[in-house]
C-alpha cells in the first residue's frame, strides 16, 4: 500500500475527529424529555444559533465522514482479505450517517422553530423528544455495525495494530446502547489516524490476500 495513500486517509479522519468535536463541544445541554413545554421552549429559545450552527457541523461531518471511511474500506480490502468485512463496516457507516443527517435536520428545526413566536411550545417540546430518543437505536446500530466489522477485519488480517482492533470491539459492544453516539466512532478514527500517521512500518503487499491470523 502507497505510504501516501496511507496518510491521505489518516489526515482524512483527523479532519472528521476535529469536525464531530466541533459539533460536540458546541452543543447546548438539551432538555430531558420530561421536560416542561415552557422549559423546553425557554432553552432552546436562548440557545436557537449554537443549534444551528451544530446541524450545519453535523451536516459537514457527515460528508467529510462518507468520504474518508470508504476510503478506510479501500484501505483495508486493498491490503487484506477482509473486503466483506470492510464493506459490511461500510453499510454501518451509512446507516450512522443517515443518523446523523436527521439528527442535523432536527437540530435545525428547532433552531428554526425557537426563533419563531408562531409556534407552539408544546410543538418544540415534541421536536425535543426527538432530538433525545428518535435517533437512539439508529445511531447505535450504525456506530457498533462499523466498528464491530472493523475491529474484527483488523484482528484478523492485522491492517492496523491488533490493540485498534481490540479498541473497535469494545466500543462497538458499548455502541450498542446508543448512548456514547459519535464518540466512539470518533475516538478510534482519532487513534487510527494518529497511528497511520506516526507508523513507518511496511504493510502487507498491495493486491494480495492476507492470511488470517489467530485471534488471541
Amino acid at each position: 500500500m502507497n505510504s501516501s495513500f496511507r496518510r491521505r486517509v489518516a489526515y482524512g479522519g483527523l479532519v472528521f475527529f476535529v469536525l464531530v468535536l466541533a459539533a460536540v463541544v458546541i452543543s447546548p445541554s438539551e432538555p430531558s424529555s420530561n421536560a416542561t413545554a415552557a422549559k423546553v421552549f425557554a432553552t432552546y429559545h436562548k440557545h436557537r444559533t449554537e443549534w444551528a450552527v451544530n446541524g450545519f457541523i453535523i451536516e459537514a461531518a457527515v460528508i467529510v465522514g462518507l468520504f474518508y471511511f470508504w476510503y478506510l474500506r479501500d484501505y483495508i480490502s486493498r491490503i487484506t482479505a477482509g473486503t466483506s468485512l470492510a464493506t459490511i463496516g461500510y453499510a454501518g457507516v451509512v446507516v450512522f450517517a443517515i443518523s446523523g443527517t436527521v439528527g442535523a435536520g432536527v437540530h435545525i428545526t428547532i433552531a428554526d422553530a425557537a426563533g419563531d413566536g408562531n409556534v407552539s411550545a408544546s410543538v418544540i417540546q415534541t421536536l425535543n423528544l426527538l432530538n433525545n430518543d428518535f435517533n437512539l437505536i439508529m445511531n447505535g446500530a450504525g456506530a457498533a455495525t462499523f466498528l464491530l466489522a472493523t475491529g474484527i477485519a483488523v484482528l484478523r488480517y492485522h491492517a492496523l495494530p491488533k490493540w485498534l482492533g481490540w479498541v473497535a470491539v469494545v466500543f462497538g459492544v458499548i455502541s450498542l446502547t446508543g448512548i456514547p453516539g459519535p464518540a466512539g466512532p470518533g475516538l478510534w478514527v482519532l487513534l487510527a489516524s494518529i497511528t497511520m500517521l506516526v507508523s513507518q512500518d511496511a504493510v502487507p503487499v498491495t493486491g494480495e490476500a492476507a492470511t488470517p491470523a489467530a485471534v488471541s
